[in-house]
């Protein structure tokens, strides 16, 4: 799959993500819950190119499950996780995460995602 994978439940910044994304030429698939991220990655025959993620969202699963579980099954799939909350999740330490704070700059997001998902 080439698409970069982008979960989050507000849909300002969902928005936002995916316009910037798409404006350097990346194809994205935007989900507003980690449940229905899941079942899209959980269908597909190859691993998102990257998943981007929040951590606290509605739903069966959260952010956090939904790391573990492409981690699991995807682990060749890069993770960066946006949030402003990383509290006790337990991704802090996992060095096979990035962490871009909330709030962040779309240079920042840009420089990140090339660094994690060099444009083809």
């Amino acid at each position: 799959m080439d698409s970069i994978l982008v979960v989050e439940d507000e849909e300002i910044i969902l928005g936002l993500i995916t316009d910037v994304l798409e404006m350097y030429g990346y194809k994205v698939r935007a989900f507003s819950d980690a449940d229905t991220a899941w079942e899209f990655v959980r269908s597909q025959d190859s691993a998102p190119r990257l998943l981007i993620t929040d951590l606290r969202m509605p739903g069966e699963i959260d952010g956090v499950e939904l790391v573990k579980r492409v981690q699991q099954m995807r682990p060749q799939t890069p993770i960066l996780v946006a949030s402003g909350y990383h509290g006790d999740s337990g991704l802090l330490n996992d060095t096979s995460v990035y962490w871009l704070p909330k709030p962040f700059s779309i240079d920042q997001l840009h420089a990140i995602c090339q660094k994690l998902a060099p444009p083809s």
